[in-house]
């Protein structure tokens, strides 16, 4: 099934295309803030946001990731990323997601996360997903607790390409039948 447009109030979640690299560059690609607790390092040359995209583009057919740029419905604006995909590390589908540092704190990752989570029950019929987070990042956490997702255990969690280790945490959404 290929990645869906998905809709929320303030949000259309939809594929990415190549024309988003700027947008995704100066949101949050290029701001190290964004990607202090992220697998990836953020970066410092667009050719790298441009080959990000490509390999999100190449996925959008695939049956086991589903990634979603995040814009605004109200000014078009794109604000960050949020994904669903089957993670072998965990034997699960795991979630993750990001948003531009200007649109932290409003409520919009848990808006979208919540739509992504019901597709990923009515369209895919899963069942249980994971999350992980870093321990220093606790609004991830809140997020997670707020879709539901319950503490599994303590973990190692590995930040910029591997180059940092925090203490994290993996919590499991078990959905409703």
């Amino acid at each position: 099934m290929n990645t869906p447009i998905l809709e929320t109030e303030r949000l259309i979640l939809r594929p990415f295309r190549k024309s988003d690299a700027t947008a995704v560059f100066e949101c949050w690609e290029s701001d190290p803030e964004v990607a202090k607790y992220m697998f990836w390092k953020s970066h410092n040359d667009i050719n790298r946001t441009k080959e990000w995209l490509a390999f999100e583009i190449g996925q959008i057919e695939k049956n086991d990731w589903y990634r979603f740029a995040l814009v605004l419905k109200e000014t078009n604006e794109l604000i960050g990323t949020a994904l669903i995909y089957y993670e072998e590390e965990v034997e699960c589908w795991e979630v993750g997601y990001n948003l531009g540092r200007n649109y932290w704190g409003k409520g919009y990752t848990t808006e979208a996360m919540k739509s992504i989570i019901e597709f990923a029950k009515a369209k895919l019929g899963i069942m249980e997903l994971v999350g992980r987070y870093a321990k220093e990042n606790p609004a991830s956490g809140n997020v997670m607790k707020k879709l539901g997702f319950r503490y599994e255990k303590d973990i190692p969690y590995e930040c910029n390409e591997g180059t940092v280790m925090r203490e994290g945490i993996q919590c499991r959404l078990i959905l409703d039948k």
